[in-house]
């Protein structure tokens, strides 16, 4: 048994008093014979065996009263208990809930505000001399201070200022920093105190290492006290915006783009009248607000917003969603990328006198610009996508200027002969194109050689194929030909996916020739098959290099080898449309994280230095974050050894930039922030029982609000016995008196 006054025990040898008193200062008399004396001689041995026992009882009663008084001084307490003294000094440290979950309102406050008041009534239970750490806690520990742990003013005045973020919900990060914080202090008591709505999902997250930490705190004693900051009663109405996409495949200036946006009912109960609007730079657009009537828990509804494209650049959309208890979740951000034009390279063999369609970019080009050529030139010098063609032997790496996309259609590699393929030098800058954000597409043919492509594309020369290039593969027949399996299509992939329901073009894309792209290969690692022939054959493989993609396809993009799949304009254009969409969206620099990931940038020129542009608050009015709060990052680092610019700080969800110091965001590379949606994804709080069983034991629970200091000032003195001792040693006195009176003799 722990005491929290050890050295009042000592007290408990004033029992020799009433001892030395019982057996040493008795009366000293000098016997005298006397005759009558001798017939009461009997009464008298009779007599004093009864006194005897009532001086001894009471010698008893006397000692254990002694006794008790030093236990009750020395304050036992119950081993449970960590306990400190509830005047001694504690190193207490409090851990704050910071996920989104902790902004909703109970009643006229929110979660984090009840917790910010449990918190402060927490400091000023705290006895005198006590420490206090602060963290913020959501998937990961942040140390808030104080600067000076015996500082409770400072400690008041940052839990004032503790704000949520758009993180969810994991208690273990919190835990062992904060037991290893309690560890630093000099106080024989340490305390941590969790604030939070104790969503059961924080607990599930890592419940295992969870409730290590917490069998840890209790081997150490460790005094863990959960506050609940919220009803556990009240169920949260909850909407988040899951999804927002462009119908308009490839986003270009002078139009105006329809967004459909995707909501998502994540809590318990039916949602009504939520309001759902369009931002693009920071300008709200009013005029195609609308509000959907209602949503069934677990469903989904879709609305569709329309916003004009007037400027060329990564353009900011948020889309936000109004009318439930919870705002955390109830915003989308998405980076455009807008263009004037996307200029296209084609490097091909052209017709030369024979039919147009013999010309290897010939189907390509007319479902990039599917125009005719002689009655619609005005057409195509006002469309968006503008391409040029080029000779694989007289290519050269002037023409990857300005460029968005490149494709290889049947284009050899240079050999001996100096007059056909592409010279190395493009080769070369054509590395560096795809590595730099552009987007390279390969189609196979007669001309383009296994050996000669894995030379010098493949691994060991630019780097550029996805997967190497088997041994030829036998011939199919007419009867019999090669065909794209539409099965075989992820239906999440972001670029094939989109082109799976256009099942039956599919059927009808067929060749009777196909390189043999080994996906089984060891230099096949990083590649992707992102389509197979119905024999299980990749047709289709990508591989990310550097900033940007390439593509390769195992049969050709013309009619060599009988091939069928580009001939049918229904397939070819949508086909293609989503193919320069998804390699020429890589090139906008940013582009959507979620709270908490890291943000990098590479710059394509380094500059003295960087800032990072934290978000704006949401006010409908544009601005090219010259106004919003920035923060010095580090310096990049070109050339040889590059160094990327970086920043974790991305905990709250909007739009950030990384740009030189004092630039502009069209200088430097847009992020979109987005919630950490696995937040919303369980709400449910954990209840008392339902802890226990995942912890092993019961923790200390207190629910936040008027009582919490009175309970914490409970909590840390009622493990000690120190009054039941107080109480029997009054009754043991009234018993002592009770006996003195009955025996006739005081002491």
């Amino acid at each position: 048994m722990p005491f929290q006054a050890p050295l009042m025990l000592f007290g408990a040898a004033a029992v020799t008093v009433p001892l030395a008193l019982h057996f040493f200062y008795r009366a000293r008399y000098k016997p005298l014979p006397w005759g009558p004396m001798k017939l009461l001689k009997e009464a008298v041995e009779q007599t004093s065996r009864r006194l005897k026992f009532q001086e001894r009882l009471l010698l008893l009663l006397r000692c254990l009263a002694l006794i008790l008084l030093a236990l009750a001084l020395a304050r036992p307490a119950l081993d449970s208990v960590s306990g400190a003294a509830s005047d001694g000094p504690v190193d207490a440290v409090l851990v704050f809930d910071t996920s989104y979950s902790m902004a909703a309102r109970d009643g006229e406050k929110t979660r984090l505000e009840r917790a910010k008041d449990a918190a402060v009534a927490v400091l000023d239970a705290l006895p005198d001399q006590s420490s206090v750490q602060i963290y913020a806690c959501a998937d990961r520990a942040q140390a808030l201070g104080p600067v000076s742990r015996y500082n409770r003013d400072q400690a008041k005045q940052l839990i004032r200022s503790i704000e949520v973020t758009s993180l969810s919900t994991d208690f273990l990060p919190g835990l062992t920093d904060a037991l290893a914080a309690a560890e630093t202090g000099t106080a024989p008591a340490k305390e941590i105190y969790v604030f939070s709505d104790m969503q059961k999902s924080g607990f599930e997250r890592q419940q295992p290492g969870v409730r290590a930490k917490c069998e840890e705190a209790r081997e150490k004693k460790t005094g863990l006290v959960f506050v609940r900051c919220g009803n556990p009663e009240r169920k949260i109405p909850n909407v988040s915006v899951v999804d927002v996409k462009l119908l308009a495949a490839i986003p270009h200036t002078r139009t105006r783009v329809p967004f459909v946006v995707t909501v998502k009912n994540t809590g318990p109960e039916p949602v009504r009248g939520i309001k759902v609007s369009l931002e693009l730079d920071g300008k709200a657009v009013e005029r195609d607000a609308t509000q959907i009537d209602q949503i069934d828990p677990g469903a989904t509804a879709e609305v569709t917003l329309t916003g004009g494209l007037d400027e060329a650049g990564a353009r900011r959309l948020a889309v936000y969603a109004d009318g439930d208890g919870l705002d955390g979740d109830n915003v989308l951000y998405k980076i455009v990328g807008v263009r004037d034009k996307v200029n296209a390279l084609l490097v091909a063999h052209p017709f030369a006198g024979l039919p147009a369609t013999d010309a290897g970019d010939w189907f390509v080009r007319k479902a990039l610009v599917p125009f005719d050529t002689e009655r619609e030139r005005d057409k195509i010098e006002k469309y968006f996508i503008s391409t040029e063609s080029v000779q694989p032997a007289e290519v050269g790496p002037d023409k990857l200027a300005g460029k968005d996309i490149v494709y290889l259609l049947n284009a050899p590699v240079r050999t001996d002969d100096p007059f056909v393929g592409m010279p190395p030098a493009f080769v070369s800058q054509l590395a560096e194109f795809v590595k730099g954000g552009g987007g390279l597409v390969i189609g196979a043919g007669p001309l383009v050689n296994p050996g000669d492509y894995n030379r010098v594309l493949g691994r060991a020369g630019a780097g550029l194929l996805p997967v190497p290039l088997g041994p030829d593969l036998p011939a199919a027949t007419a009867e019999a030909p090669f065909r794209p399996a539409a099965e075989s299509i992820d239906d999440r992939d972001d670029v094939f996916g989109k082109v799976k329901p256009y099942a039956d073009w599919i059927d009808r894309a067929t060749f009777t020739r196909m390189l043999h792209l080994d996906d089984t290969a060891p230099d096949a690692a990083g590649g992707r098959v992102r389509v197979r022939t119905t024999d299980n054959r990749p047709l289709v493989a990508s591989r990310v290099v550097g900033d940007g993609e390439v593509l390769f396809f195992a049969a050709p993009l013309d009619e060599s080898w009988g091939s069928r799949l580009m001939a049918d304009g229904q397939f070819a254009v949508p086909l293609t449309t989503y193919i320069v969409s998804h390699l020429t969206g890589r090139k906008v620099p940013g582009g959507a994280r979620t709270a908490g990931d890291t943000l990098t940038w590479a710059p394509p020129v380094v500059a003295p230095g960087y800032e990072l542009i934290k978000p704006r608050p949401r006010t409908g009015k544009g601005d090219d974050g010259r106004n919003r709060q920035r923060v010095k990052l580090g310096e990049a680092k070109a050339g040889a050894g590059a160094r990327p610019v970086v920043s974790a700080d991305s905990l709250v969800a909007g739009e950030y930039a990384i740009v030189p110091v004092g630039g502009t965001e069209a200088e430097g590379a847009t992020f979109a922030v987005n919630p950490d949606l696995r937040e919303t994804d369980n709400l449910e709080p954990v209840s008392d029982s339902e802890l226990e069983k995942m912890l092993g034991y019961r923790p200390t629970v207190i629910q936040a609000g008027a009582g919490t200091e009175t309970a914490i000032r409970e909590r840390r003195t009622h493990g000690e016995w120190t009054e039941w001792v107080l109480l029997a040693l009054l009754l043991l006195l009234m018993g002592e008196a009770t006996w003195a009176w009955f025996c006739g003799r005081a002491w």
